[in-house]
């Protein structure tokens, strides 16, 4: 659920959906997934969950305040 921006753009580099963000939650590297999603765009949904699934990925429900980027 990234992207590059094209060449010439403000800024050359990975932009990230609002919705699936990459983040560091005490020590350990995870991808937060707004719940919204699943209403929102109900396929990108599917694709998150199903690639968590078929790569064996550990997947929580919880609550998380406003995730960092690092």
């Amino acid at each position: 659920m990234s992207a590059f921006r094209p060449p010439g753009s403000v800024a050359n580099h990975l932009t990230y959906s609002p919705y699936v963000v990459p983040t560091h939650i005490e020590g350990v590297k995870c991808v937060v997934v707004d719940p919204r999603l699943r209403d929102l765009e109900p396929l990108a949904w599917q694709f998150v969950i199903d690639f968590a699934r078929d790569n064996d990925l550990t997947t929580v429900e919880a609550c998380v305040d406003k995730p960092q980027v690092k």
